[in-house]
């Protein structure tokens, strides 16, 4: 009896205080973090950091993307490296440097934050709004291309399967850049 009490208690903290979630990566926007048809287990966090990989739901669709940029930060991109407030931020988890630029910092408002996908030349994330349309970019309010922090279902804590993948799931903090 014991047990069974201890368990719907955990099950309950788990499904109902910190929200948690199971999601399918749908493209291969993430690798090589993540890949297509990993099945992932998000929880809902009081607070997020550049570097944590997110599901959001973002204009009728779950995103799995990374946060590199929060309120109040300046994101650009120049010479295919993301730069945070002005400081290089080093990013080993990519595949290769971004194809495109960003040379005017987006300032990031309150209640958004900036995604990138990990195959980041592979990626419809925030560049979109951003970049030219020669480099891809599209046309409209840039800021439609923010994540909205409301939006975001969970930070991805584990991968349950195909099993030769299952484990944690580790952010990569970018902490070489001002503010942190």
């Amino acid at each position: 009896m014991a047990a069974l009490l201890l368990l719907s208690m955990v099950g309950l903290y788990f499904f109902a205080y910190r929200n948690m979630r199971f999601f399918i990566v749908p493209t291969s926007s993430m690798t090589p973090s993540l890949y297509p048809e990993d099945m992932l287990v998000t929880l809902k966090e009081r607070q997020y950091t550049r570097g944590d990989i997110v599901v959001a739901y973002d204009d009728g669709e779950y995103v799995v993307k990374r946060i590199v940029g929060l309120p109040g930060d300046n994101i650009s991109v120049v010479d295919g490296a993301l730069f945070i407030n002005g400081k290089y931020a080093a990013e080993p988890y990519i595949s290769e440097p971004m194809k495109y630029t960003i040379e005017r910092p987006v300032s990031i408002p309150d209640e958004f934050f900036f995604y990138l996908g990990d195959n980041r030349n592979q990626s419809e994330d925030s560049s979109l709004g951003f970049i030219t349309s020669q480099q891809g970019g599209r046309p409209g309010n840039p800021f439609a291309y923010l994540g909205r922090m409301e939006a975001i279902i969970g930070k991805v804590r584990f991968i349950y399967y195909p099993y030769g993948r299952f484990g944690k799931v580790y952010s990569y903090p970018l902490i070489n850049v001002a503010g942190q």
